[in-house]
């Protein structure tokens, strides 16, 4: 009974972690600076409304994507400044990039704690022997929940932006500490079209690599089974079970 429960917490562990696995791994991915070098050049990208240029904008939102990854302390920021000599973030603007760095930085833990456990259970079902027979499965059913969840939020998006933009702050940030004016440098860096963006970006790389994900462990599922493997249909069925 034990060994059984065993395999199914292994089981289990490889469908619920790969989402998170993949989110952190794309959210890495899409806050590089190459992401706002792309995006800053893209063809209908605002330009800022206070003249600052495409390379100075470059070189402040290269900065605030080095805080977040980093786990550098604020005085990063707080040290830039503008062209004209002033403070490029003001004290409430520092404040909400400390806020941001604690949610970036915790999507990363999560995401690191989830690979782990993402291993752990391989390890569990290798140790087993019914790696073979489970792991395919696994994928698979992993790859149908990140399109599932994936298929919820970004209809959301799609559907009302602006509600999910507010719905995602109001869960990470207390009151309205992240709206700013649009003088704030914050809503230069980043307007709005910035997070349309990356929001899309994320998304299309999820879908890719879930699809990718699930295919190759149908493919697997398909491969002759091991005499004996229980667990997994050997014709195609891909119910996890005891």
């Amino acid at each position: 009974m034990n060994r059984r429960r065993s395999l199914r917490g292994g089981q289990w562990l490889l469908v619920l972690a790969l989402p998170l696995v993949l989110l952190a791994g794309n959210l890495r991915l899409v806050t590089g600076h190459w992401f706002v070098r792309w995006e800053y050049r893209r063809p209908g990208f605002p330009t800022d409304p206070f003249g600052l240029s495409t390379e100075e904008r470059i070189r402040l939102a290269a900065v605030c994507q080095d805080y977040l990854a980093s786990n550098a302390g604020i005085s990063l920021l707080a040290d830039l400044q503008l062209p004209d000599g002033d403070r490029a973030f003001n004290e409430r603007e520092l404040s909400h990039m400390e806020d941001v760095q604690a949610v970036y930085l915790w999507l990363s833990v999560s995401g690191a704690i989830a690979a782990l456990l993402w291993a752990g259970g391989a390890a569990v079902l290798a140790a087993s022997g019914r790696a073979r027979d489970v792991i395919p499965a696994a994928l698979l059913r992993g790859s149908l929940s990140a399109l599932g969840l994936l298929t919820a939020v970004g209809s959301f998006m799609l559907i009302s932006w602006g509600r999910f933009f507010t719905a995602f702050h109001r869960l990470f940030f207390e009151g309205d500490t992240w709206v700013f004016p649009p003088s704030d440098t914050l809503i230069r860096l980043f307007p709005n079209r910035f997070w349309v963006d990356i929001g899309a970006a994320l998304v299309g790389l999820l879908v890719i690599e879930a699809v990718l994900v699930g295919v190759a462990g149908r493919l697997l599922m398909r491969r002759p089974a091991r005499r004996g493997g229980a667990g997994i249909e050997p014709t195609g069925g891909s119910s996890l079970t005891a």
